[in-house]
């Protein structure tokens, strides 16, 4: 009913690593799996996410997951 059925599907461009909930919010940490680069996004009390940030190396430099960042 909804959507192209001849519409090639896409592989998904974030992979979630992991899921943790302290207090009201969830922390959620993704990968791109374009970039390899390494994000956690943040939701509040049940809410949409409310911010989504690179997570970062000890150079300051975004993280790069080895699995995805030699493409």
């Amino acid at each position: 009913m909804f959507g192209n059925p001849n519409k090639p599907q896409l592989p998904q461009r974030f992979e979630m690593l992991s899921e943790q909930r302290i207090s009201n919010s969830t922390y959620v940490t993704l990968v791109d799996t374009v970039t390899g680069v390494t994000y956690v996004s943040v939701t509040h009390y049940g809410e949409s996410p409310t911010i989504m940030q690179p997570l970062l190396d000890r150079d300051g430099k975004p993280y790069i997951d080895p699995r995805y960042g030699g493409r």
